[in-house]
């Protein structure tokens, strides 16, 4: 195997792994709208959903 060829398989996995990831948010930021911090990763030590948010925000 070249060079070329395993710079082009090293690239094709962190291409796929990159889409993966931004469907698997996009996917999770859809169906779960009715959830405020919805995915965030500081959501249990978070205050923010125990405060009141201006105009339902």
């Amino acid at each position: 195997m070249s060079s070329y060829s395993v710079q082009i398989i090293i690239t094709f996995i962190f291409v796929l792994a990159a889409v993966a990831y931004a469907s698997w948010r996009a996917y999770k930021a859809l169906t779960h709208k009715d959830e405020p911090c919805s995915g965030c990763p500081l959501k249990q030590s978070c205050d923010k959903s125990a405060k009141k948010r201006p105009n339902g925000l």
